[in-house]
């Protein structure tokens, strides 16, 4: 039987301090819980960092692959039981070694096409660098979704509207998707949105769709701090539990039965 492709789901921001890495990897794991099999990529090829947030010493070897060493299924970690024990696999370069520091464009697209080749995997999670350097706009316009992580402070709206307008060209017609992170109520996050949505309306003409909201929570910065994932219950896991059940139904019954008979 032909078995599916992988969904591509790409998570950026315009600027660093977002809360991306930590609602990626969080996003993984709420996605293994709802059945899928979830392989998590940090595609910031120049400074990984996702090893560290998890808590792990070894987040693969993302360069092997790129380099035609191995295999993407023999070149992943496994975080909580792997992607085949209802946890998920991560695959990143060695934390701090700036191993792709200039591993440029076309590292970018080879990445994508060994991912996508990784049938094994019902989503792809790509955790990108923040801003909006070429191999970064590129994985993102590649994916089959993307999402942008913004705040209520006003940086990182121009950012986010930045990184937005730069999507829109590269693939003519998607914006991305967003979450408004740390903000610390509602009304704040809902006024972060629409001061958002109204930006991209006037100026290119396109509403981008709000995802969700998380509010600020101390257990996500404890968990931060402790290199572990978000606690089970609190109101941070919540709510991204909530963004992933909006992603997961994107993915097709018939995609869960073709694995069934991998």
């Amino acid at each position: 039987m032909n078995v599916p492709l992988p969904r591509l789901t790409a998570i950026g921001s315009g600027k660093g301090g977002t809360g991306k890495t930590l609602i990626s990897l969080a996003l993984a794991q709420a996605l293994a819980r709802q059945g899928e099999r979830v392989l998590l990529c940090d595609a910031d090829l120049g400074l990984s960092n996702i090893a560290v947030h998890a808590g792990l010493a070894d987040g693969g070897d993302l360069a092997g692959v790129l380099a035609g060493r191995c295999s993407v299924d023999s070149a992943v970690v496994a975080v909580n039981g792997g992607a085949a024990q209802g946890g998920f696999d991560l695959l990143a370069a060695p934390a701090g070694s700036g191993a792709l520091a200039n591993a440029g464009l076309e590292a970018a697209m080879c990445l994508v096409g060994l991912l996508r080749a990784a049938r094994a995997y019902d989503r792809i999670v790509l955790d990108l660098s923040a801003g909006v350097g070429a191999e970064s706009m590129a994985l993102a316009a590649a994916a089959d979704e993307t999402i942008a992580v913004l705040t209520p402070d006003p940086a990182a709206l121009t950012d986010a509207y930045a990184f937005t307008k730069l999507l829109l060209c590269a693939t003519r017609s998607r914006a991305p998707e967003f979450v408004v992170n740390l903000a610390a109520s509602e009304t704040e996050a809902r006024r972060t949105s629409d001061s958002f949505v109204s930006t991209c309306r006037a100026f290119l003409k396109f509403e981008p769709r709000l995802l969700g909201i998380v509010l600020r929570d101390a257990s996500a910065a404890e968990a931060v701090r402790r290199q572990q994932a978000l606690a089970a219950g609190s109101a941070a896991s919540r709510a991204i539990a909530d963004i992933a059940g909006t992603l997961h139904v994107r993915v097709t019954p018939q995609k869960f039965a073709a694995n069934d008979v991998r």
